[in-house]
This record gives structure tokens, C-alpha cells and sequence, in this order.
């Protein structure tokens, strides 16, 4: 394969043409160029082909570990999200109970605030293609 791509196998098959038109009237020697032309055309058109599809099998197996990749960067991101957000809920809590401690020090009644609306957003739902972006296939 290497010796029939070599770019001066190829130029010596091109150069082979110009003979042809030059002994036109030698039939053996227009029908043995002939035919080495027609095998070369059809071994480097094979090899071509050859090439394409190997090129082809390795971009779709580059672009599945590419999804791959960016559907486990994404869990990260997403679990990551998760535990800033139960972090919060958890630093929340802790003081709201230091709020509690110092209001019973100092005498003073004070109502438990709720936790803030943005804890419980659904990073799924904000998706501009919706839930089903994150589904399994």
C-alpha cells in the first residue's frame, strides 16, 4: 500500500499517458500500459476508499467518546450543584440555630426563616431542549 500511494509511483503512472498517445501504433505497448493503468486506478481507488472509511469508523468513535466525556462532565457539574446547594440548605440551618441560641440569651422570640427559593430550583427544567436532554439512552 505504501509503495502503490508513494507520490513518484503516482507520477510515473500519470507520466505513462503521454506514451500512450506517442506510440499509438504499437497495440502491445498501448494494451500492457493500458492495463497497468487500469490496475493502478483501481488499486489507489480502492485504497482511497479504504482510507475514507477508516476515517470515518475513527470520527464516529472520536465523537461517541466525545458525548461520552461531556455526559460524565455534565453528572460532575450536576452533583457538584447538588452538594453547593445542600451545603447551603446545611449553613442555612446552622444559623438559624445560632439565631435561635442568641435569641434565647437575650429574651427575644424569633420565627425560623424558610430556606431561599433558589435552593430549589431544577437545573433539568432550566435546560432550553427540556428534560429530556438528561435522559439515559
Amino acid at each position: 500500500m505504501k509503495f502503490l500511494t508513494h507520490r513518484f509511483v503516482i507520477l510515473a503512472t500519470v507520466a505513462l499517458l503521454v506514451p500512450l498517445i506517442g506510440f499509438a501504433g504499437k497495440q502491445v505497448f498501448v494494451l500492457a500500459v493500458n492495463s497497468y493503468l487500469n490496475t493502478m486506478s483501481v488499486a489507489v481507488s480502492s485504497i482511497v476508499l479504504l482510507y475514507a472509511t477508516l476515517a470515518e469508523i475513527r470520527d464516529k468513535q472520536i465523537a461517541a467518546a466525545q458525548e461520552q466525556r461531556a455526559q460524565e462532565d455534565h453528572q460532575h457539574v450536576v452533583g457538584m450543584h447538588q452538594l453547593v446547594l445542600d451545603n447551603m440548605g446545611f449553613q442555612h440551618e446552622e444559623i438559624e440555630h445560632l439565631k435561635q441560641i442568641l435569641a434565647q440569651v437575650h429574651g427575644i422570640a424569633v420565627a425560623p426563616a424558610a430556606l431561599p427559593h433558589g435552593a430549589g430550583t431544577d437545573l433539568r427544567a432550566l435546560h432550553k431542549r427540556g428534560r429530556a436532554r438528561f435522559e439515559q439512552k
